[in-house]
């Protein structure tokens, strides 16, 4: 009984055979190939017309036409839902013109509806315009279905059939023409993507099996942040920079910049010098911390804002003593440890440094919110949850600050720079005025650096850099006023305005 039972649940969970796909396929014949090459040719028009019309789209044909369908794109974008109207809506255009087609619109003239007549023979008639009436909404539809032109007088045309072009006919080479290009194109495509082709074929497994699990992770990942991708603006941005890519005016314009960029490399076939190199590091930088601080101040509370805040500035200031010259109680290096006694402290309220009556400093903690407690005028208090942060920008220094946010200074803590001048590895010549100057000699005397193609900055460095060689090798240091020995740099912290009670 089990045997039956289970041969019965096997014949019906057992799929029957199946023919291989080829053997219902009409088998090969040149005879077959001629007829339906030939009937291809002929009948394949509305498919490169529909191809030469997005195109001629995409290139700009026509601007008008063009920029009508990047809005019609901008509005599906934002708009998906419409994509359900497209096949109605194309349906409606072509009816539309095929009824242009058949029934021309002639001279517009009244129409005598009573009599209905067209109004050219009432008027001709003698009937003048007491002859003409007004017609009712349902005398307008019935004689637009007796008479469908637009006067009643218009030549009825044929309606719109296909008609394939026979062989010999231009409309039939044109077709053929289309197709060789067709094939090219597909040719191409293929050349392409075949390259790629070895990365799925497991010719190389661990190169395969890295791309497999890159593929699971990243799906799993957009199946969890799929609902909130904002595909909308995404659409958007891609259609019309598709629009945008094939301008006109596009492709010359970035074959200038590839000339400009080739001969500005022959010109200066190093590259990039250190000090542009420094200036593109800096600009990026802060491009990067200026997007951080708008990211933290768009996480704001909205009673933040409504209620008004601002930033409290707060200066960190450091005195530098060489590792050879080390007392007691100082700290080799760049420290707090190392003020003087009687000059500004190591935390103070304003940039001049002599603002610290307000702030209570503690030596003990690595975090700035335990080291230093600032009481805030009456009216104000903390955001919460907000901490002390660098300023990294470092907008409130002429001189501008390094990675760290500090500015140099001499033992008066004057002539600012953005680097320790005078250190190892840096400039002896504070900036920047020493540097104007250091750069007119070196312009004068470095004649041999200007003809190896450096510019007025790398002369500058070159010049600064053979002094500092200079120094060394006489034996001598530079003395504190040519040498950074202190430094400062600005932290921040948000308050907001006291809520009133209610």
């Amino acid at each position: 009984m089990d045997a039956v039972l289970t041969g019965a649940l096997g014949a019906i969970t057992t799929a029957p055979p199946r023919l291989p796909v080829a053997k219902n396929k009409e088998p090969l014949a040149l005879s077959t190939v001629a007829i339906n090459m030939r009937a291809f040719t002929q009948k394949s028009g509305p498919i490169f017309y529909f191809q030469d019309a997005v195109e001629a789209t995409l290139v700009w044909d026509d601007w008008a036409w063009t920029t009508m369908w990047m809005a019609i794109w901008a509005v599906v974008a934002l708009h998906p839902f419409l994509l359900l109207c497209a096949p109605t809506a194309i349906l409606s255009i072509i009816l539309m013109r095929t009824y242009a087609v058949r029934y021309p619109s002639g001279v517009a003239v009244p129409l005598n509806v009573a009599s209905s007549q067209p109004a050219s023979q009432t008027i001709a008639s003698g009937g003048g315009a007491a002859g003409l009436a007004t017609p009712t909404p349902a005398q307008s539809v019935a004689h637009s279905l007796s008479k469908p032109t637009s006067t009643a007088e218009g030549a009825v045309r044929d309606p719109v059939v296909p008609n394939p072009p026979h062989e010999g006919e231009i409309r039939y080479y044109e077709n053929l023409r289309d197709i060789q290009n067709m094939m090219k194109m597909v040719t191409d495509i293929y050349d392409l993507v075949a390259p790629s082709v070895g990365f799925l074929n497991w010719s190389s497994y661990p190169r395969s099996l890295l791309l497999l699990q890159i593929s699971l992770v990243l799906t799993a990942v957009l199946f969890v942040i799929g609902p909130f991708v904002p595909l909308r603006p995404i659409l958007l941005v891609v259609g019309e920079l598709a629009f945008l890519a094939n301008h006109p005016w596009v492709k010359p314009a970035v074959q200038g910049l590839s000339r400009a960029i080739d001969e500005e490399r022959k010109q200066n076939p190093k590259g990039l010098t250190n000090r542009q190199l420094k200036k593109m590091e800096k600009r990026n930088r802060e491009m990067m911390r200026r997007l951080q601080i708008w990211y933290d101040e768009d996480r704001l509370d909205d009673q933040v804002w409504e209620r008004g805040w601002r930033d409290v500035e707060m200066f960190e200031n450091e005195r530098y003593i060489s590792p050879t010259a080390v007392r007691s109680g100082q700290t080799p290096g760049w420290s707090v440890h190392n003020l003087q006694y009687g000059e500004r402290k190591s935390f103070t309220k304003a940039k001049d440094g002599w603002s610290a009556s307000e702030l209570e400093v503690s030596n003990f903690g690595t975090e700035i919110s335990r080291q230093v407690a600032m009481s805030l005028e009456e009216g104000w208090e903390w955001v919460k949850g907000d901490e002390w942060r660098i300023d990294w920008i470092g907008e409130w220094s002429d001189a501008g600050v390094d990675e760290e946010g500090y500015v140099y200074t001499n033992n008066s803590w004057l002539k600012p720079s953005p680097y320790p001048y005078g250190h190892a590895g840096q400039s002896i010549s504070p900036p920047p005025s020493r540097l104007r100057q250091a750069s007119r000699a070196a312009s004068i005397a470095g004649s041999a650096l200007s003809d190896a193609g450096s510019d007025s900055d790398d002369s500058v460095l070159s010049f600064e850099s053979d002094e500092t060689e200079k120094v060394k090798k006489e034996g001598k240091s530079a003395s504190a006023s040519r040498m950074a020995v202190t430094r400062r740099r600005r932290w921040l912290k948000r308050a907001v305005r006291v809520q009133p009670a209610a």
